[in-house]
């Protein structure tokens, strides 16, 4: 008798653990889409910006646009990385992705397009792989073409910095001016037509 209570008990135990992980894995997948939940901290960015769990781009006023945080850390090569010395060039754009993130995988051959396309002019890109294994973001890189500085954000502390955007949904993309401030967003997948369009407005603005 003892013998089946203690059977009964683990096959419930192990039905409930089941049970968690597929929660889970549905929480992950949710944070990763085109139209990230938004989250109750208020914005340190401008007034006049629209919620950080807004899908879609915004664009901020010259007046109205702030110093990007200060962030760093060391690139998926080993290499110290500072986000202030990137700033200031020329437009900057920063993508935040994973290669667990199915719209990630979506949008990455835009970022690859223009990225070649714009080689070569003051328009610079960055990616910020968050909570990411090194192998799997590496291996996303090589299949997507992407050859640009890529920092490691395993613990989420890059992102969190740039409250401008969502902390609970990916892809997202943060574009700074040639003056190096925070200038438009878009959040979830962005198109090769509307990051030329937002690349082409920040470098016709003093």
């Amino acid at each position: 008798m003892s013998r089946l209570v203690s059977g009964g008990a683990a096959a419930r135990r192990d039905v409930l653990r089941r049970a968690v992980t597929v929660w889970a894995t549905l929480l992950v997948l949710a944070g990763c889409g085109a139209a990230p939940a938004p989250r109750s901290a208020a914005l340190s960015g401008p007034p006049t910006a629209a919620p950080a769990g807004s899908p879609g781009t915004t664009a901020f006023p010259v007046a109205a646009r702030s110093p990007v945080p200060e962030v760093s850390g060391r690139t998926l090569d080993g290499q110290p990385l500072v986000l202030r010395e990137l700033a200031g060039s020329g437009v900057l754009v920063i993508n935040v992705w994973a290669s667990w993130c199915t719209s990630c995988r979506e949008e990455s051959a835009a970022l690859a397009d223009v990225a070649r396309q714009v080689k070569g002019q003051p328009v610079h890109f960055l990616g910020i792989d968050e909570r990411d294994q090194a192998s799997a973001a590496r291996a996303f890189l090589a299949g997507a073409g992407i050859t640009y500085p890529q920092l490691a954000d395993p613990e989420g502390n890059a992102l969190s910095a740039l409250s401008l955007l969502p902390q609970t949904g990916i892809p997202s993309t943060l574009l700074l001016d040639p003056a190096g401030r925070m200038a438009a967003r878009v959040i979830g997948p962005v198109t090769r037509n509307e990051l030329r369009r937002l690349i082409t407005a920040l470098r016709t603005v003093a």
